[in-house]
């Protein structure tokens, strides 16, 4: 019997009950247990997979995010002798995580704090590649009752898999620090339109020429989906303008469209949360989006390293949307969070206010008389900071969350960081 795909389950409950909303279809495609992108895909990294991202360019931009770190561990006291928690989103193949633990093993102090690393991530093929490269090539998470754990290879510290971050029960006596790099971008989003009757939802439908033709029924074909305004006012859109004045502001204006990750406002809540309880801590959150719009008509498919249309071939194409940074911000500034927001900064400017310049010189004289390592540290050093072309300095922000602290300066923000002058170049579109 010929199996059912992910997508002609989508056509099937489509059919049967009508247009779906953007969000459950993008959880279908990326987390869905029927063969979601993210549950099924081995390895979607790297230049054999369909993206690239920042640790996989240049060991540079993790070793960075670990100074980060210890930079505002100190600044925060050292955070007054409590353990650090290590907290890592999507951590991909555990890159950034690696390159951040052994710059932290160098220096003692940090290291002797560590109590333990946590990696969110749902994913079995990625949890074994995560583990292969923080714990031992050959080594795979035990089952530890409730969780995977393992040994990291860096200074012994525990290093636990959890599917949500809400599963991370934090002591009094720890301070938690977050790490999400491009993850947010991955997080499903609602979308609406202006019309003359208001705000209407964006719902997902069968493509009119696309025919769902089921299993043992003919020859099997995938169908495509597309986007159609839902015909009457949904709960989702008549909340619209009461989330943010930035939506209402927006309702006026004839045929506006806005992009809304629910699950991004509940994972800023709870980063604040944490921070505020422990009195100590912070969160990095470091993924492209404009730094001060509302996102619109921005969700993309790609695959290998290609755009594509996001509504053909469910679970094998990644999907993604452009982050609403100022959403994050109106989410972590509520009063009752005692919070501080730093950024969003171009990462340029923050790379190079953590000295990514510094490192990569220091690095190209290690490698002197080996002109392809020579050439490759320059790549990556390119990519990461250019803010034209192929570079990620631009478009990819960075967001910091610390306690309340009287607005001090935070590693990496300030304002006299310098940027790459290199012209801006073409629409900006986060690179594959």
């Amino acid at each position: 019997m010929t199996s059912v795909s992910l997508g002609q389950s989508i056509a099937k409950a489509i059919e049967s009950t009508g247009p779906i909303s953007l969000i459950h279809y993008m959880k279908q495609c990326l987390t869905g247990k029927g063969g979601g992108y993210y549950t099924s895909s081995p390895d979607p990294f790297g230049e054999a997979g369909d993206f690239v991202t920042s640790p996989e360019i240049s060991q540079m931009f993790g070793e960075l995010i670990g100074i980060w770190i210890i930079y505002e561990w100190m600044s925060q006291n050292q955070c007054n002798g409590k353990k650090v928690v290590l907290i890592e989103l999507g951590p991909g193949r555990g890159t950034l995580m690696d390159d951040a633990l052994r710059v932290m093993r160098k220096f003692e102090p940090f290291a002797g704090a560590v109590s333990s690393v946590k990696l969110v991530e749902a994913s079995g093929p990625l949890r074994d590649l995560q583990c292969a490269k923080l714990c031992g090539e050959d080594l795979k998470p035990r089952w530890q009752g409730t969780n995977w754990t393992e040994t990291t290879k860096h200074f012994g510290a525990p290093v636990t898999w959890y599917d949500d971050v809400r599963q991370i029960l934090l002591q009094h006596d720890e301070a938690p620090f977050f790490i999400a790099h491009e993850f947010f971008d991955a997080l499903p989003i609602n979308a609406f339109q202006n019309t003359p009757d208001g705000w209407r939802e964006l719902l997902v439908d069968i493509k009119k020429d696309s025919k769902l033709i089921l299993p043992n029924s003919g020859e099997p074909k995938e169908p495509e989906f597309c986007l159609t305004l839902a015909p009457k006012l949904s709960a989702p859109a008549r909340a619209l303008n009461s989330l943010s004045p930035r939506y209402e502001a927006l309702s006026g204006i004839p045929n506006a469209m806005v992009e809304i990750s629910p699950d991004s406002h509940g994972y800023i809540i709870h980063f604040s949360k944490s921070i505020h309880h422990a009195g100590s801590g912070a969160a990095l959150v470091i993924d492209y989006g404009p730094a001060n719009t509302v996102p619109m008509n921005s969700l993309r498919g790609i695959q290998r390293h290609k755009r594509v249309s996001p509504f053909v071939q469910p679970g094998k194409v990644d999907l993604s949307a452009d982050v609403d940074f100022g959403a994050l911000v109106e989410t972590a500034l509520r009063p009752d969070f005692n919070v501080e927001v730093h950024g969003p900064a171009e990462q340029s400017q923050f790379l190079f206010g953590l000295g990514i310049k510094e490192r990569y010189e220091n690095l190209a004289q290690t490698a002197e008389g080996n002109p392809e390592k020579l050439a490759i540290l320059k790549s990556g050093f390119e990519r990461l900071t250019e803010r034209g072309g192929l570079g990620m300095g631009r478009i990819y922000k960075a967001l910091a969350i610390v306690p309340e602290a009287g607005g001090r300066q935070v590693a990496g923000f300030q304002r006299e960081a310098p940027v790459e002058e290199a012209p801006v170049a073409g629409e900006e579109q986060p690179q594959t």
